[in-house]
């Protein structure tokens, strides 16, 4: 396995392996992608082998799951496909919105993969992009990412991810945080206008969850959410409900 020392201008493309490959690119190294770019071995939507993904995966969602910055900016200015799926149908920002470590102890750290996701959105990838109707908003909501889901929020990130018609066919990222326990993720959610009063087909709300998860510090903050009548604010009547509906408006539950 050869890695470039020296500039990109010393590559070998005879050294080209997709180990060599994946290993330049979950150590952030640059020039060696760089290199095997320029020598023209690869080009910047390169499909590879790597764990996980025996099928091949893009460069670019594999450097998005390691969180190697140095390499998604790279292959954003050599103009990567950014929205290229994984044999998952994984797009680059849902993998950096999802994963928080390097899984292979690596090094990479949450703000490798917050600044990732940054980095992408801000170049165009697509906020909205689905794997089975999840969005990256889903994946961020699931992992209880915070910082990620407000710089979502604030690129315009659908709150409640792929409804139609106010029907849902899997969980919103609501429903994500409140599985996974994640208060303030689902507190913020509801602040953007999370609506508390979906259910997903055949199946539950974000309170039903909490209770079936058995997430009882949500219970009374979700439990006053998907009562509110229509028009009122979740901020104004729920926020900092923790106790049972001390916060709820008289007569709101009849259950």
């Amino acid at each position: 396995m050869v890695f470039l020392s020296g500039c990109a201008t010393n590559f070998d493309p005879r050294s080209v392996d997709s180990d060599g490959l994946y290993s330049a690119i979950t150590a952030d190294n640059v020039d060696y992608i760089h290199g095997a770019v320029r020598a023209g071995a690869i080009s910047p939507n390169q499909r590879i082998p790597a764990p996980g993904y025996s099928a091949g995966a893009p460069l670019i969602t594999l450097a998005a799951r390691a969180g190697s910055v140095g390499v998604i900016r790279y292959l954003i200015g050599a103009g990567a496909d950014l929205n290229a799926r994984s044999p998952y149908d994984e797009t680059a920002l849902m993998l950096a919105c999802f994963f928080m470590s390097d899984q292979e102890g690596r090094g990479a750290s949450y703000e490798q993969h917050e600044a990732a996701a940054r980095m992408l959105v801000e170049a165009g990838a697509n906020l909205e992009a689905t794997r089975d109707g999840y969005t990256p908003l889903s994946y961020a909501a699931y992992q209880g990412r915070e910082r990620t889901i407000r710089f979502l929020l604030s690129r315009g990130a659908r709150v409640d991810g792929y409804v139609e018609d106010g029907i849902t066919y899997l969980p919103t990222p609501l429903m994500m945080a409140t599985m996974m326990g994640h208060a303030e993720v689902a507190r913020l959610l509801l602040k953007a206008g999370a609506n508390a009063r979906l259910r997903v087909e055949a199946g539950n709300t974000a309170f039903e969850l909490a209770r079936k998860y058995r997430q009882t510090h949500l219970y009374s903050m979700l439990r006053c959410a998907e009562g509110l009548p229509r028009g009122q604010k979740f901020l104004h009547w729920c926020d900092g409900a923790t106790s049972t509906d001390s916060l709820i408006p008289a007569g709101l539950f009849r259950r």
